[in-house]
This record gives C-alpha cells, structure tokens and sequence, in this order.
C-alpha cells in the first residue's frame, strides 16, 4: 500500500511540474537565436544582438528601395558585396557577378528604364528574414511604379526579391539578389500631384 501511495505521489509530481512548465515541444526558439540546450534560454545579450541585426538587414532592404528611385548608380552598387551576385531574372538567366558587375548592370537600368519614368517609386513588402550568425536570407514582396514619359500612363511592376545576406567588415550586404517578376500592368487614368 505505501508502495502504491509513494508511486501516486510521484505521479502527482510529475503531472504538477508539467503543468508549470508547460510541454516544451510548444515553445519555438526564435530565429537566429541558436540552439541552445533543453531547458536554457538565450542569453539577454543574443537577443539584443539578433534584434540588431534584423533592424540592419531591414534597413538595407528599405535603402535598396530609395537609392534605386532617386539615388546614383554607384550608391546602389555600395550596397552590394565585392562578391555579390545579382540575378536579374525577369529578362534573362545572365548572373552578374562582382561589384562592378552589378554596377554596370544598375548602369544601363538607369540608362534604359529610370531615364523613361517619373516617379519612381519601390516598395519592398513583408519581408520574411532568417539569419544564421554572419549570414542571413530574406524573401520580400515588391511593388514597384512610376508614370511612363512618352505615353504618360502609370505602370506597376509586381514581383518578388530572393536575398542573401552576408556580415562582413562590420556590417551587411547583399551577397545575392534574384529580382523576379509576376507581372505588370498599366493603370489607367490618375491625377498627377507635385512631387518631385
């Protein structure tokens, strides 16, 4: 009987701290955070530093956009690793690798489609990041438009970027980025303000 009673008892325990616990195998370790071993959370500091890293790799997402719009070719291709290739899938399979590559390319984009346009205008939407220590990859949404010179019509451009990032230096960079189109389409009539 004190046997049955001790084993009940220890049930009890059991099915006491499993409560307080709650079952493990539903708390997911955030991204980036590691692995570390059961039962430990990561430090306060590995937070802190994955929150950091995020921000930065959100900024150079959101940089990319402005420069591309307004800024100078060589402001774009800064963004860039020496190493990185760009993969602008919507026209070709043609890899551009190196910085000066992907210079020369957002060269003759300038040349060819920003000259043509006003107001152009990127979006980069919903960005799912994972990052594992000094590299990271992201997927994002783009939107993109601009009225169009010679026929005066507004034309959006929807599509996607498949990133990777690497650290290096002290700071992220594209190492690679697939620009993929789904379509575009012209809007129709607008009313045009003052921007610049």
């Amino acid at each position: 009987m004190a046997k049955k009673s001790e084993k009940m008892t220890g049930e009890r325990k059991k099915a006491t701290n499993m409560k307080r616990s709650g079952n493990k195998s539903d708390h997911k370790q955030a991204p980036g955070l590691g692995n570390p071993k059961p039962g430990r959370k990561p430090t306060r500091s590995a937070a802190l530093a994955y929150v950091a890293d995020l921000l930065a790799i959100e900024q150079l997402l959101h940089r990319y956009c402005h420069v591309l719009d307004r800024g100078t070719v060589d402001e774009i291709a800064e963004l860039f690793h020496r190493d990185a290739v760009l993969l602008p899938v919507y026209e070709s399979d043609d890899r551009h690798v190196g910085r000066e590559a992907v210079r020369s390319w957002y060269a003759h984009y300038d040349e060819t489609l920003r000259t043509g346009v006003r107001y152009l205008r990127h979006k980069i939407e919903c960005p799912v990041i994972e990052i594992s220590g000094d590299t990271a990859t992201a997927i994002s949404y783009l939107d993109a438009d601009a009225i169009h010179k010679e026929t005066d019509e507004p034309m959006i451009f929807i599509g996607r970027y498949d990133d990777i990032f690497v650290r290096d230096e002290g700071r992220w960079w594209f190492k690679e980025r697939k620009i993929i189109s789904y379509y575009i389409y012209s809007a129709g009539t607008y009313l045009e303000g003052r921007g610049e």
